[in-house]
């Protein structure tokens, strides 16, 4: 045979591997591809039982449990309900009368209301709202009060005070207060960190339980941070730094955004929630993608009391109430799916092979969720599929042994064939 001849024969042939391993490759990266689809959120009405007005809802920051503040007018009596079903069932327990600023910790054991008007006073429980010891010293019926999501820390001070009175922190449930400085925070975290916004609209820290603070950067919006304090959102940008540096929403929600009423965003900055004022009919907004796209939640004249999210965003729970007929009122969880994890490893046989994606659960937690989803792909051609190097989620890249060659997936899209040792 003329090498001419063999040449081309190599030719053909060496383009008819290239074609047969594009064709499998697309399929073997398929799980990649979907994989940077956002999860939607699910919307559910849930049910919850007893009669008076909901004033205030809460769901714990791990997403374990839901709080509802139920009070009857006419009594002055206030329940809390409590169910850790995400509202399949409740449980009922008498709060202080006239209870109101309902703050939850992280998983849901303690909890902080603020008393009738005229007491003056907090009440404080740390078995989930069984049982309530009130503190009546340094908290005035006009003082706002925050709580660090483990609980350790509580701040109190005046909202609208003429003499700058300094603001007063707690370590011990609110036994004992000790005055710090004349700034006022906007949330609370652990270890003593401190965020608020000024009126510039400059973001502030502290790190010393309120005593020093110190600018974190250019002028925001409102703001809400997670309960870790590192994301941000005003509205139109999201920051993971908290609020050093900012990202620019892709897109906006609607059309007409006037001003941020409400607003929440989980710990690793990719799940957030939003109302808006002048938008009646579209109360609530979802992004589980960091504000790359939305969902829109009902059409309902439907404007809300309390939203909130979990720590993870995970859950987003809202609740509004009406004696108004044109409105409607309503109580809905919203729950980001957790995808089904799958076994790796798959024996298939023949050139097709088989593939098996897996994912990371996203429960109910406290901590922040990893930003990495890793795929475990298994193909099989005749012989058993072996893998060497590390994931992903590791490392950038993934090698897997297919025909004595050595397929090694770049996370940046490149790739690289070798003979297999």
């Amino acid at each position: 045979m003329s090498f001419k001849s063999r040449g081309h024969k190599l030719y053909v042939s060496v383009m008819v591997f290239i074609s047969m391993f594009a064709l499998s490759l697309s399929v073997v990266l398929a799980p990649f591809a979907k994989a940077e689809n956002a999860p939607l959120y699910t919307w559910r009405d849930i049910t919850i039982p007893g009669q008076g007005d909901i004033s205030e809802s809460r769901v714990s920051p791990d997403g374990s449990k839901l709080f509802v503040l139920r009070s009857d007018l006419v009594s002055g009596s206030v329940n809390l309900l409590v169910s850790a079903n995400d509202g399949a069932s409740w449980s009922t327990f008498a709060a202080p009368e006239g209870a109101n600023g309902l703050l939850v910790s992280s998983d849901g054991s303690k909890l902080v209301v603020k008393g009738k008007y005229g007491e003056n006073a907090i009440y404080v429980s740390t078995d989930g709202g069984r049982t309530w010891v009130k503190r009546n010293s340094f908290v005035p019926d006009t003082a706002r009060v925050l709580m660090s999501p483990d609980g350790s820390t509580l701040v109190t001070y005046w909202e609208h005070s003429l003499y700058n009175d300094p603001m007063a922190v707690s370590t011990d449930d609110g036994n004992t207060w000790v005055p710090k400085g004349d700034e006022y925070p906007d949330y609370v975290f652990n270890g003593g960190k401190m965020a608020r916004r000024s009126n510039d609209g400059t973001l502030r820290q502290s790190t010393d339980y309120g005593m020093t603070w110190s600018a974190i950067g250019g002028s925001a919006g409102r703001t809400s941070f997670s309960s870790d304090g590192k994301s941000v959102f005003d509205g139109f940008h999201t920051s993971i730094d908290g609020g050093a540096n900012w990202v620019q929403l892709p897109e906006y929600p609607i059309d007409d955004i006037r001003n941020v009423v409400l607003s929440g965003i989980s710990n690793d900055g990719k799940k957030l929630f939003a109302t808006f004022d002048g938008t009646p009919t579209v109360p609530v907004f979802v992004s589980s993608d960091g504000g790359k796209t939305w969902q829109k939640w009902g059409d309902e004249r439907v404007s809300f009391s309390s939203v909130s999210m979990s720590a993870d965003g995970s859950r987003v729970f809202a609740t509004s109430q009406f004696t108004d007929p044109d409105y409607k009122s309503v109580y809905r969880l919203a729950i980001l799916p957790t995808p089904t994890p799958a076994t790796p490893g798959g024996t298939g046989t023949g050139a097709g092979g088989t593939i098996t994606p897996t994912a990371p659960s996203t429960g109910s937690s406290s901590t922040s969720e990893s930003s990495s989803t890793t795929s475990t792909i298994s193909i099989s051609s005749g012989k058993k599929s072996e893998k060497s190097s590390s994931n992903l989620a590791e490392t950038g890249s993934s090698v897997w042994l297919v025909g004595g060659l050595a397929i090694v997936v770049i996370a940046a899209g490149g790739l690289v064939l070798r003979k297999r040792p």
